[in-house]
């Protein structure tokens, strides 16, 4: 469940739109991909075109808690598959790391780190 949790956040994050408060945009994503795996343009256009096509699908899921983090990993987990699909053994291994270190990064985050405070208003 934990896994599950984590997987949908950190593919979220990997593929969400940014606001203007530091976080990644999705093209800056696919930027960050492209300098780090060396990735060919015909690859990274394939990849931001993965990216959007889920960022739709997530936006589009008409359910919510666990039934929507399930739908996400879902397509995530697609995500994956289709990018990795696309790159060279060694893109792949690299792309790996990538992925490990996002999800550790996640994991040692304070909970909730993203959300705004309560304030008793609910």
């Amino acid at each position: 469940m934990k896994n599950l949790i984590l997987t949908a956040i950190v593919a979220f994050t990997f593929i969400a739109g940014v606001n203007a408060q530091g976080r990644f945009s999705m093209k800056d994503r696919v930027k960050e991909l492209k300098d780090s795996l060396a990735l060919s343009n015909n690859q990274a256009v394939i990849i931001d075109s993965i990216f959007t096509g889920a960022g739709e699908k997530i936006k589009n899921i008409d359910a919510s808690g666990q039934e929507r983090r399930e739908a996400t990993k879902k397509i995530m987990d697609d995500v994956n598959t289709q990018v990795e699909n696309i790159l060279t053994p060694e893109q792949k291994v690299k792309y790996e790391q990538i992925m490990a270190e996002r999800r550790t990064r996640m994991q040692n985050r304070p909970p909730d780190s993203n959300r705004p405070p309560n304030n008793g208003n609910q």
